[in-house]
């Protein structure tokens, strides 16, 4: 977890507004999603089939996000092939955490703003509060259920790796560790 410290500690201890249990939980999301990969990205299917359904309108809103901010957003792209481009950036996974492009919608950000660190985690904190909001979750105690949350969409989620809260939960552990030190010297 040194390196993640190394690269974005102080941007995620920034974002975490001295909050120790969020800030640890955002470095070992970071961890779990993309070692600490600021260009990470990753296509999800899943998004693209409900923002598809959402543009159809056979769904209300995918995470706060309506029918029509989405048409607005791809109302930009001058073409049916580019709108179909930037509708497949949004249904993708972005940056450091795999922040959803999708939500930049409703953040009123661009795609690209979910890779610039500062504001990535920024975004990133801002979405774990939601994500405890919305489910009641506290992030101190129930750390694997937020991280499952995270990566599979509900608390009781399947995640792509069976591993994935027991890794968020040792790299917790292990960032936590390496701050205490750091502040000990």
């Amino acid at each position: 977890m040194a390196w993640i410290r190394e690269a974005c500690g102080a941007e995620i201890a920034e974002a975490a507004g001295g909050d120790r249990a969020m800030e640890t939980l955002l470095a070992a999301i970071t961890a779990n999603e993309s070692g600490g990969c600021r260009q990470a990205y990753r296509f999800a299917p899943e998004n693209h089939e409900r923002l598809s359904a959402l543009l159809k309108g056979a769904e209300g809103e995918v995470e706060g996000v309506t029918g029509a901010q989405l048409e607005q957003r791809l109302a930009g792209a001058p073409n049916a092939a580019e709108r179909e481009a930037l509708l497949k950036r949004l249904a993708g996974l972005h940056g450091y955490t795999l922040l959803p492009g999708y939500l930049s919608i409703g953040w009123g950000a661009t795609l690209e703003e979910l890779v610039e660190k500062t504001k990535h985690f920024r975004y990133a904190a801002r979405r774990l509060e939601e994500l405890c909001r919305r489910f009641g979750l506290d992030p101190a105690r129930q750390a694997a259920e937020v991280g499952r949350s995270w990566s599979a969409g509900h608390p009781n989620g399947r995640t792509r790796s069976a591993l994935y809260s027991w890794r968020l939960q040792e790299r917790m552990r292990l960032y936590e560790e390496g701050g205490r030190s750091d502040r000990a010297a």
